[in-house]
């Protein structure tokens, strides 16, 4: 399936000292064993951990790739909600069902959970609420307590797999009827009881982040580099534009007239509907 593809994080090799959480990849991440990170308390009072917790929701906010966001994701849940697994499900509502259309988890998530949860055109299976009506409410459930028969497919699916307890929220989308849903799998029974909580700090930067940085790449795929449009002679011109030089200059550089320059100038401000030397310099003025 393809929004399977490419999503999952990269493996980290197990420590015998570090609990069977996000610690392992931690201790790779620094290099070599080391002990789990400490808790941070829900709401820190010492000076110290309140700078440890705003140096780890400003490093998630700051994620620039989906790959750093996962990075910045697995360690702050080391440090503030401690889990097994984290998959984050992205998707849409439609007539009353939830499909899922990209996953980003942790690779030890069992593969096999996945494709029997997200079926090949996308479609979960039924659930007894509504997501829309539960958007931004912190959830915490456990396999023992799924009792309805719709709520029975998934308890199957979460025992075949080793799956006692899920913390989740559910967040609305940049578009109609889309949605990511946060799921924290397994999550320490030390913290249960602060589990909803801990995920009100933590899912909104989560979100905020995902959404931007999915936002660029398709942005980025959407519109091509100015230097794509140009040929290579008009992309040489508009790099020394951005450099401050005049036709004239640009010419003597380059050897060629300043009248050749002029052409090249209206051809490039036509390809890239700008319409003066200060756009162009704008436009190239990282490259």
């Amino acid at each position: 399936m393809s929004f399977l593809s490419g999503s999952a994080l990269q493996r980290a090799p197990a420590t015998s000292r570090l609990p069977p959480t996000l610690g392992a990849p931690l201790a790779a991440l620094f290099g070599g064993e080391r002990r789990a990170l400490p808790l941070l308390p829900m709401l820190p009072e010492a000076d110290q951990e309140r700078l440890s917790l705003v140096r780890m929701l400003t490093a998630i906010a700051s994620a620039r790739t989906v790959d750093d966001l996962k990075l910045h994701a697995q360690q702050a849940l080391a440090q503030y909600l401690p889990c097994q697994h984290f998959v984050f499900a992205s998707g849409k509502l439609r007539a009353h069902r939830a499909f899922v259309h990209n996953l980003i988890h942790t690779q030890a998530m069992p593969e096999g959970c996945l494709r029997e949860i997200v079926g090949n055109d996308g479609m979960v299976p039924p659930l007894d609420i509504d997501l829309a009506e539960h958007y931004g409410r912190p959830k915490f459930t456990t396999t023992s307590g799924l009792k309805t028969p719709t709520e029975c497919v998934w308890a199957n699916i979460f025992r075949r797999h080793g799956i006692a307890n899920v913390a989740w929220m559910v967040l609305p989308g940049p578009q109609r009827n889309t949605y990511t849903g946060y799921f924290f799998v397994n999550t320490s029974t030390d913290i249960s009881h602060e589990n909803k909580l801990r995920m009100t700090v933590l899912a909104p930067y989560l979100h905020i982040a995902l959404n931007r940085v999915r936002g660029a790449k398709q942005s980025d795929k959407a519109t091509p580099q100015p230097s794509a449009l140009l040929s290579s002679r008009e992309t040489e011109i508009a790099r020394w534009v951005a450099r401050g030089k005049t036709n004239w200059e640009i010419g003597q550089i380059l050897g060629i007239s300043d009248k050749t320059v002029k052409t090249h100038m209206q051809n490039i401000l036509s390809k890239l509907h700008a319409s003066s030397r200060a756009q162009i310099a704008a436009l190239f003025c990282d490259e």
